[in-house]
């Protein structure tokens, strides 16, 4: 159970992360939910493909462009004023969708629902980073995550539901209705039960990035989505050039105000520093590009290719929604095991699943039922939840808190402006391969050809996840590592799990390169006691994540029983205590101090905070692998090593022994 935050109740606590959970629902909910009702809208409002693909990204523009100005607007007037007024703007805009006469009203009540879904989101991340600590966050973050994906499948099922419905003969109307409602009675919980919080003094916004990140979105985006059915003109192809050196300006913009003193950039380009930060945000690019393509292709081929009522391309989701659904609640489970790798087992998967699906509806045609295609959606649901579940939280791992607005801010802008990317990069090359076909085998053939593309997109993804660093109290990768160490790590796990019935050659290979590891480093560690304890606490911080995680596993399996291949694994610790007698042979240790127990203290002083962080973060309010304690803990053990030292002057001068083993 998470402490409550200043201001919040231990009952009130418990229902923080459902009220912000409602928000991000609806969010993500209006972003997929109008790919189900594409063609009920272009036939009722009498629209053009690219007026109905700007319905579809209209929304994401105003979204994406406004996305770091939500998050810094709730750091200075407080972020749960910027939700609760996010959800009245959501929630109005929503009504005026419902009751848009035409395609042009629609376009405009879209901006403005993104608007209000750009003030709400950013803050949840943050209002998750400040009230919960430890495993409660992670959970959090994990269930975030699920609920961003399940929204974005739920988008289709809902909307397909009512529009089969037809409430009151308003066909495509209820799509939007329906959130009005719900925000209404999220914002009456909001009030109840978020936590105070207070503005951050003296936070500032920089109104010269938000004019310039809007125009290069706007300049990037809107030709793309335009440009076929207007037929390239002079100025969209001018703005679409000119959407480079407009983010070239506001990356300049934004490095000059950061380095101003007391300047506050609407984008912090610091927090890309962090490794985790900056190589999680072309993972979450290729990931949304290719997730939003798909969703749109498939949306348009169903019902306008292959003319699907709205409730039948519903069910063609059913199978994919069944897999995310599955996934992404499972995938936070599988983070103590897998790492990181749960994205790269989900981009495979997913990958996988796409081409399988490509395969298929290019062999069925037009004779394409709603359940063809269950069995390969089903596999790709199932890899796009684990690699949506645990991305979000991977990315702002390194994050401050203090930073959360910003910084999920950052990731969400990215995400969305990826969604409008994919569905503008998608459905150009889709209605390109279509041309002036008519609903049919066409169709059905340019899908199958748009599919690889999505599936290339999640390769890439998954080769990138390789080059994410180990993040600071994220488990340790005990199935899957970067080469050649995967082989390593398997093993690790199958010896352990099976009582050495499995992966007996891989772990005798990884044994065998442990025992030269540690039998160099005992000949390499520094004579000066300090510098001796300081080596060996260094070089576990620096190598031994893997091995220490396994250490941790066998001894909850094994206790204090025989360990497998434990008569190998004892000369290690053999040369090593020879080493300390050789240092008291030198006269460099105490020749009264037991070298055994030498031994051990050196273990435990340079595995400890590693092996029991949370004991670590307790006592100093600080991760083991937080630079300030790494600092402080090598200096202390420099002290160590300086006191046994002179005590050891002591007692040779002196001829008596100072310390005992």
């Amino acid at each position: 159970m998470s402490e409550p935050v200043t201001g919040t109740t231990p009952g009130q606590s418990r229902f923080v992360l459902p009220v912000v959970l409602v928000g991000t629902f609806m969010a993500i909910l209006d972003v997929a939910i109008v790919n189900v009702a594409i063609p009920s809208i272009r036939s009722g409002l009498h629209a053009g493909f690219g007026a109905v693909e700007l319905v579809v990204s209209g929304y994401t523009i105003a979204y994406a462009a406004l996305l770091v100005t939500g998050g810094r607007l709730g750091d200075i007037i407080g972020r749960k004023h910027m939700f609760v007024a996010g959800l009245l703007v959501f929630s109005a805009a929503s009504a005026l969708c419902g009751a848009a006469p035409s395609i042009d009203v629609l376009i405009v009540a879209r901006v403005l629902q993104g608007i209000g879904g750009a003030m709400l989101y950013p803050q949840v991340l943050a209002i998750i980073q400040t009230t919960y600590q430890g495993q409660s966050r992670i959970k959090a973050l994990g269930t975030f995550g699920a609920v961003i994906g399940i929204a974005s499948i739920a988008g289709q099922l809902i909307g397909g539901g009512l529009l089969a419905a037809n409430l009151f003969g308003w066909t495509w109307r209820p799509v939007f209705l329906v959130n009005v409602p719900i925000g209404l009675l999220a914002v009456a919980a909001a009030l109840v039960w978020l936590p105070r919080d207070e503005p951050v003094p003296g936070t500032r916004l920089d109104l010269g990035g938000v004019g310039l990140v809007t125009l290069f979105l706007l300049l990037l985006s809107v030709p793309l989505l335009i440009g076929r059915d207007q037929g390239w003109p002079a100025w969209l192809l001018v703005c679409l050039v000119a959407a480079v050196p407009a983010g070239y300006a506001f990356v300049r913009y934004e490095h000059r105000v950061g380095r101003r003193e007391g300047g506050q950039p609407l984008v912090r380009l610091d927090l890309f520093r962090n490794r985790s930060f900056a190589g999680g945000v072309p993972i979450a690019l290729l990931f949304m590009a290719s997730y939003a393509g798909f969703l749109f292709t498939l949306a348009v081929y169903l019902q306008t290719g292959l003319g699907f009522s709205p409730i039948d391309s519903a069910m063609v989701y059913t199978p994919s929604a069944l897999g995310f659904f599955v996934t992404s609640l499972r995938a936070p489970r599988l983070v103590p095991v897998l790492g990181r790798h749960v994205l790269t087992l989900g981009y495979l998967v997913a990958g996988l699943g796409l081409l399988a699906t490509a395969a298929t509806a290019y062999t069925a045609g037009t004779s394409l039922t709603v359940w063809t295609l269950a069995p390969t959606l089903l596999i790709t649901g199932l890899g796009q939840g684990l690699g949506m579940s645990p991305l979000v939280g991977t990315i702002i791992s390194g994050v401050p808190p203090k930073d959360a607005g910003s910084g999920s801010g950052i990731v969400t802008t990215i995400m969305q402006t990826a969604n409008v990317l994919g569905v503008a990069l998608f459905g150009l090359v889709f209605f390109d391969l279509v041309g002036q076909s008519a609903p049919g085998a066409a169709y059905s053939t340019a899908f199958s050809e748009v599919l690889p593309i999505s599936a290339g997109l999640l390769l890439v993804a998954a080769l990138l996840v390789f080059r994410l660093p180990h993040a600071p109290g994220q488990p340790s990768n005990a199935l899957i590592e970067r080469l050649p160490g995967w082989a390593s790590g398997f093993a690790w796990s199958m010896f352990l799990s099976t009582g050495g019935r499995v992966g007996d050659t891989l772990f005798t290979d990884l044994l065998g390169r442990f025992r030269a590891s540690r039998l160099e480093r005992a000949a390499e560690a520094p004579d000066t006691i300090g510098d001796f304890l300081a080596f060996h606490y260094h070089e576990h911080e620096a190598g031994d994540s893997s091995w220490m995680g396994y250490l941790q596993r066998e001894a909850l399996a094994y206790g204090d029983r025989t360990v497998p291949r434990e008569e190998e694994r004892q000369p290690v610790i053999q040369a090593q205590i020879e080493e300390i007698r050789r240092r008291q042979a030198a006269g460099m240790i105490n020749p009264g101090t037991d070298p055994v127990l030498f031994q051990l203290l050196t273990f435990a002083m340079g595995s400890y905070p590693s092996l029991l962080p949370q004991i670590t973060r307790m006592a100093t309010g600080l991760s083991p692998h937080d630079p300030e304690f790494v600092a402080r803990w090598e200096e202390f053990l420099h002290h160590i090593g300086a006191q046994l030292e002179i005590r050891g002057a002591e007692t040779r001068a002196g001829g008596e022994f100072a310390v005992e083993g």
